[in-house]
């Protein structure tokens, strides 16, 4: 949550200044609206904490490592557009704070995890193909919402 609060207060201002542009891809979907970009945040904090959660009650801690994995890149993708982009880009201050801290974490949930091979590549193929799915959607949903409130 300490890295999206700097995303949700940052990202709004820091877009007015700066192109969100790189390679073609817009950084934060292009949403300058911090209301629509919490929705978005909240929307991947329920799915973590649902997979969370699930992974607690069936003590089947493959599903948080499945689950953090996908954070984990995308603190290192604020790192990588900070570089690319020679400058502060909104979370790269929390992502280099979390940085070392999730990597910690995710070690000693991996030592934790005695599943076999195939439920490894099963389970984190799954919850990848799920967050880059919806990843794709929220972004969608959330420049919809933004064309549509802009219109009112």
């Amino acid at each position: 949550m300490f890295h999206d609060f700097e995303e949700l207060t940052l990202v709004p201002s820091w877009l007015e200044k700066h192109s969100p542009n790189i390679h073609g891809r817009m950084l934060f979907g292009g949403i300058k609206r911090a209301d629509i970009l919490a929705l978005g945040i909240w929307e991947e904090f329920c799915i973590y904490l649902l997979l969370s959660a699930t992974a607690a009650w069936f003590n089947y801690p493959l599903l948080i490592v499945a689950a953090t994995i996908p954070y984990l890149a995308h603190l290192m993708l604020h790192l990588v557009f900070s570089i690319v982009k020679r400058g502060y880009v909104p979370g790269v201050a929390t992502a280099l704070l979390e940085l070392l801290p999730t990597i910690a974490y995710l070690t000693a949930l991996i030592k934790l995890t005695h599943s076999p091979a195939w439920q490894w590549v099963l389970i984190i193929l799954i919850v990848a193909v799920l967050f880059v799915v919806n990843l794709g959607w929220i972004h969608w949903g959330m420049a919809v919402m933004g064309q549509r409130l802009a219109h009112k």
